[in-house]
């Protein structure tokens, strides 16, 4: 990741240090859809969408609040 912050997107190496994955991941998904938008002849990726429960689960574990798992670490009875 820090190949694509650095080479691709331009960032200096303190920036992408610092960022997390997922945003340089979502700023090199704009970085393809501008270049496919403003090159004449390129065809744009289409991207299903993902589900928003799993989105959901990585937000709250990038933020640290992830839920424990219903029905484990609780004894039966």
């Amino acid at each position: 990741m820090f190949q694509y912050a650095t080479g691709w997107l331009g960032w200096s190496r303190s920036e992408a240090l610092d960022a997390p994955f997922p945003d340089i991941q979502l700023a090199l998904d704009g970085k393809v859809d501008f270049l496919a938008a403003t090159t004449p002849g390129a065809k744009r990726q289409r991207r299903k969408p993902k589900d928003t429960a799993e989105l959901k689960e990585r937000a709250r574990a990038v933020f640290g609040l992830k839920r424990p798992q219903q029905g484990k670490g609780r004894g039966a009875g």
